[in-house]
């Protein structure tokens, strides 16, 4: 009896072994090919002249031109985050900044707040316009949608 258990044993972490493997190998592709979608269609919107972007307010205006978003861009203090920002008052992840059929969202992460034209908005996901204004902690900066000249496309 006990050899059969420990071949039963055997048997099923063998399994359970390599679905493990399976799903980490999965969710690896289906990154890597969300990753190249994304990149791909930031780079037609580019071609196409268009681009969304956020521009800060000085003193955190550390790239001229501002900062071309993707479909899903992560604001925060900590260095993993897609958009860095080093100031105390933001939270290691204060926000996630995402299109969805054409239309930008922002959304706070956790408890942070988030302040559009001065004010906080009423839902979790508040809908962007061009032109407006976001403040997160003590840091603000523009949404826009802006034609890019064909010489800064590549």
């Amino acid at each position: 009896m006990p050899a059969t258990v420990y071949s039963f044993i055997t048997l099923l972490m063998r399994y359970v072994f390599v679905a493990a493997i399976l799903y980490i190998l999965g969710r690896i592709i289906y990154h890597s090919v969300n990753e190249y979608t994304e990149l791909r269609r930031a780079l037609q919107w580019l071609q196409g002249g268009y681009a969304r972007n956020i521009e800060f307010l000085p003193p955190y205006d550390t790239r001229e031109g501002g900062y071309v978003l993707v479909r899903s861009n992560l604001i925060g203090r900590s260095p993993r985050c897609d958009i860095y920002i080093d100031d105390k008052s933001v939270r290691r992840k204060h926000a996630l900044l995402f299109e969805r059929r054409g239309n930008a969202y922002i959304k706070p992460k956790g408890r942070a707040k988030i302040y559009i034209n001065g004010a906080r908005p009423q839902k979790r996901k508040a809908l962007l316009q061009d032109g407006d204004l976001v403040r997160l902690g003590e840091v603000e900066f523009y949404y826009k949608l802006r034609r890019v000249p064909r010489k800064e496309a590549p």
